[in-house]
């Protein structure tokens, strides 16, 4: 009997070899196909449009009959056809954002190939989604930094317009006999001055500069300039030389001491005296800045904090940008209180 059926039970295991060999040949086809769509998205760097443009030989290579698609590309329309109508329809759709894909698959397999066909389609659906995610996600990332340049200008604007305005009311009321001490301090801040509108300007013309060219500065110096510039009665301790990107620092600096200038315009009759020790260390270099004859601050947790204020007139984004521009010099800025109301604020930046 065993005899009987061994040519039957050589026949059939002829066959599921065959069929399991077609199939391993189908899988290893389409497992080509998608990786060769995978490469070509990366040359093409995710985009959209070329990928749809440039797709059509590898789907007519695993089979499938025609395409037809329609996007929306922020509010362009492009449309795309290949191959030919007819078979059977497969119609689907991706939104993301402001980007949408309409896109019509025909297809004239059958039986298992059909299957195949159909992963190959979602495959190609996962990496247009995929691009159209990453057009989105930029865009958005852009906008964002675009924003922050925003905000970080109009501080500065306002800050040019207070220091214009207050130099305007110092003019205006200079007694006689001391024009040329106040023409002495307008020799001394119109150049800081100028040099801040010049980074105005510049940013509005060409944008946010990346990769900003080194600048050398004399931390001593840099900071008389300034307590000079807001009037403000110091002692500056130490000294140290350091090479940052330029606008970044100083922008820093400007910042944080013009906080203290604000206090005093803000409480007449209040007058800070600023301390500033720098040390110059083998690794870094750390600025210690401490205010006396000032009002306790509250909650200084929140002093970085973007948007946040204790004056009502003010955007909340000085102390916010200073902590940015030192990032960018591989630096840090942290403020404490001590019990009896001295802000102390301290610089550490890499050398």
């Amino acid at each position: 009997m065993l005899k009987e059926l061994y040519p039957i039970l050589i026949v059939v295991g002829v066959t599921i070899g065959a069929v399991l060999a077609y199939l391993w040949q189908q899988s290893r086809s389409a497992s080509n196909i998608n990786l060769a769509l995978i490469r070509l998205n990366e040359q093409l760097q995710f985009d959209t449009p070329a990928f749809l443009q440039a797709a059509w030989p590898l789907l007519s290579q695993a089979g499938l009959r025609g395409i037809k698609w329609k996007l929306d590309w922020y509010g362009a329309p492009l449309e795309g056809q290949s191959g030919h109508a007819g078979g059977t329809s497969i119609d689907k759709e991706i939104q993301v954002a402001e980007l949408k894909l309409t896109i019509r698959f025909q297809q004239n397999r059958h039986g298992e190939r059909r299957y195949f066909d159909e992963a190959l389609i979602e495959t190609f659906l996962l990496l247009l989604r995929t691009d159209m995610s990453i057009k989105a996600s930029v865009t958005d990332v852009t906008f964002s930094q675009m924003s922050k340049l925003t905000l970080f200008l109009q501080h500065d604007m306002k800050n040019v317009a207070q220091f214009i305005q207050l130099m305007a009311d110092q003019v205006a009321m200079v007694p006689a006999g001391k024009e040329l001490q106040m023409l002495d301090y307008l020799r001394t801040a119109a150049p800081l001055i100028r040099h801040r509108a010049d980074r105005i300007v510049r940013t509005l013309t060409v944008g946010q500069l990346h990769n900003e060219p080194l600048r050398t500065m004399q931390l001593s110096e840099e900071l008389t300039q300034l307590c000079s510039l807001y009037r403000l009665d110091s002692t500056i301790n130490g000294a140290a030389q350091v090479t940052v990107p330029e606008n970044t620092l100083d922008s820093a600096l400007d910042n944080i001491l013009k906080n203290y200038s604000d206090i005093s315009l803000r409480n007449s009759g209040i007058k800070p005296f600023v301390s500033i020790t720098i040390n110059d260390n083998e690794l870094n270099v750390e600025i210690d800045i401490t205010a006396t004859n000032m009002p306790p601050v509250a909650h200084v947790e929140r002093l970085f904090e973007p948007f946040w204020s204790s004056d009502p007139a003010g955007l909340g984004i000085g102390l916010y940008q200073a902590k940015q521009m030192l990032e960018i010099c591989k630096g840090t800025i942290a403020a404490k209180q001590s019990e009896a109301g001295q802000l102390k604020f301290k610089i550490r930046i890499e050398k």
